[in-house]
């Protein structure tokens, strides 16, 4: 009877073991194998049960979107098309100052995103503080990130991964939202922030200098932001 008692015992420690541990491994599985969705990026049908599931849920797309291009556009036509609700957050941070505001970036997001009949269903915030803690007041379902590819983002993401994963575990003590890394259209996968704000530096300098050139450059930018912001990029980022 002794022995029936002592194993119950370990029985009932090693179960409540397992059950303490089991948010840990599960913390730890998100991190050491993050979700990433390559492209091209698939829609369910739209009478499946998961569709009409995403169709009803509010998902968070965050970004630093400085500038924003078109390699952001499309990804946001997609989550649009998939999604009930897109917010595009900005994050702030009180006590940093921008060359180029939030609330400027901002601005170019959401005449781009005004631009497209198709995508009523999103607006963009900037959000000061973490943004996780913004996205559970939204009833989020889903943080997504936009990448190149993992090989070339993956360590910079990795460090916002573990921020969001721990951060509402350690400051919150709420579950974190899962995190899903977007890779980009091959299209435009040469596309990107620093492209843009070096190509708008290289404007500014040759501005008045050279006609050709000047003209040369404006359609290069043409071509990796939407026609609607290229004047506002050009005066923001050349400032």
């Amino acid at each position: 009877m002794t022995t029936f008692y002592i194993a119950a015992i370990i029985i009932f420690l090693l179960t409540i073991l397992s059950i303490a541990l089991l948010p840990c491994i599960l913390i730890l599985l998100r991190v050491s194998f993050p979700s990433i969705l390559t492209h091209p990026w698939e829609l369910s049908p739209k009478e499946s049960p998961k569709r009409k599931r995403d169709k009803e849920s509010v998902v968070v797309f965050a970004g630093s979107f400085n500038p924003p291009h078109w390699g952001h556009l499309v990804m946001i036509c997609y989550l649009a098309e998939r999604y009930g609700s897109v917010i595009c957050c900005i994050g702030v941070n009180p006590s940093k100052r921008y060359d180029v505001t939030p609330n400027e970036r901002a601005e170019i997001l959401k005449a781009m995103i005004s631009s497209k009949s198709s995508l009523k269903n999103v607006r963009v915030e900037v959000v000061s503080g973490y943004i996780w803690r913004y996205a559970r007041t939204q009833n989020a379902r889903l943080f997504y990130r936009g990448i190149r590819t993992w090989s070339e983002d993956g360590a910079d993401e990795l460090k916002l991964l573990i921020q969001n994963t721990y951060g509402p575990l350690l400051l919150g003590r709420i579950w974190p939202i899962n995190t899903v890394f977007l890779e980009g259209d091959p299209r435009y996968r040469s596309v990107s922030s620093t492209v843009v704000r070096e190509l708008c530096g290289r404007i500014k300098e040759s501005d008045g200098d050279d006609d050709s050139e000047l003209d040369k450059s404006r359609e290069e930018l043409k071509r990796l932001v939407p026609e609607t912001v290229v004047g506002r990029i050009m005066e923001v980022y050349g400032k």
